[in-house]
């Protein structure tokens, strides 16, 4: 009889996420692998119903799930995120694994009431878990300094995939400003406000385009900065863009500019490499996982400093595109989701190869 493994892809639900692009894809990649002995059940919302062909089971997400199901007799039960409020009933019986993504409120300025309710979320999973999975080696180690991890529960390091795995750049023909790109939801550890001192050390031909979800009042507190600086006819805000519009501003960036002070992992830098154009981020937390030997760092974030970086890191991309593009290219390659979801399948395996809780 074969193991049956539940895996929660609930996120799915929404792709625009990381939660969910982190979901599609590792659902992808599992089937792209061998996994005779798995009986396999994908717990999914409607869009993912029958969305990864015939060689695995499905569950249907429902709301309600939350409050009450009757989800028992798995052998194994992975939750892609510690964030999930659907558990098994059979706890006890039902060996456990979490996917821990970060523990950012554990080192960056928030209220103490909001961080005490996450540090309580987040130990009473790890104490219901027989397996974690962290996304890179700086959440396992920020984890273990904050958290109560008994000996009991294994550990590994999986890193994310990249999700613009096998995408090719859709580059325009027309000449246009160029332009380095900024991706990500606004929020204050991403340290997006620095990149406006910055800019007006760099040429007056280059603008800054910022990708992603801006509240107006965030908006209107970088325009206010970027006036301060003289730069603010040289910023661009692009929301809520299609797939194909977001390839195409990847791919005609001169690069990407990522200073920010805390990631558990960072797609940004992954999709950004994968499409072939330099990558200039902080020298902190996961990031140097990510972007190996090919990205360029900030140490600090000194305006004149964090443009010289910039400047002469687009010159030697210049002078050397077809060599950094490879490299580039190589680094992001590291990153394949056929390839993590063989190692998640292996840690099914060795959690089910492990002696029962008692």
């Amino acid at each position: 009889m074969r193991n049956k493994i539940f895996i929660d892809l609930h996120h799915i639900r929404n792709t625009k996420k990381g939660f969910g692009q982190y979901a599609i894809n590792l659902a992808k990649g599992i089937v792209q692998n061998n996994i005779d002995g798995l009986n396999l059940y994908y717990y999914v919302p409607l869009n993912g119903y029958q969305r990864f062909g015939s060689s695995v089971n499905y569950k249907l997400y429902l709301g309600l799930h939350r409050r009450r199901n009757n989800f028992k007799n798995y052998n194994v039960w992975h939750s892609l995120t510690h964030l999930s409020k659907v558990e098994p009933q059979d706890l006890i019986k039902t060996k456990i694994i979490y996917t821990v993504h970060d523990a950012i409120f554990t080192i960056i300025n928030i209220p103490e009431e909001k961080r005490q309710q996450a540090t309580k979320l987040l130990q009473s999973k790890i104490n219901k878990s027989d397996c974690l999975v962290f996304i890179s080696k700086f959440t396992q180690d920020c984890i273990r300094e904050h958290f109560t991890i008994p000996d009991t529960i294994q550990q590994y390091v999986i890193y994310n995939g990249n999700p613009m795995e096998g995408v090719q750049p859709i580059i325009k023909t027309l000449n246009e400003q160029p332009y380095l790109l900024c991706v990500g939801e606004y929020r204050k550890y991403k340290n997006h406000s620095a990149l406006i001192p910055m800019l007006a050390y760099l040429d007056k031909n280059i603008n800054l385009v910022f990708m992603g979800k801006y509240s107006k009042e965030n908006q209107e507190k970088i325009i206010s900065l970027a006036k301060e600086y003289q730069v603010e006819n040289r910023i661009i805000f692009k929301a809520s863009v299609s797939e194909r519009k977001k390839i195409e501003l990847y791919s005609n960036a001169k690069g990407l500019v990522h200073p920010s002070l805390a990631e558990g992992f960072g797609f940004p830098v992954v999709e950004a490499m994968s499409l072939g154009i330099p990558v200039f981020i902080s020298n902190n937390t996961a990031l140097p996982e990510v972007g190996g030997t090919v990205a360029h760092y900030w140490d600090h974030y000194e305006p004149n400093y964090m443009a010289k970086i910039v400047s002469d890191g687009l010159d030697d991309f210049k002078k050397n595109k077809a060599i950094r593009t490879q490299e580039l290219h190589s680094q992001a390659s590291k990153f394949s989701w056929k390839r993590i979801a063989k190692q998640y399948i292996d840690v099914y395996k060795a959690v089910l190869d492990k002696t029962p809780r008692t």
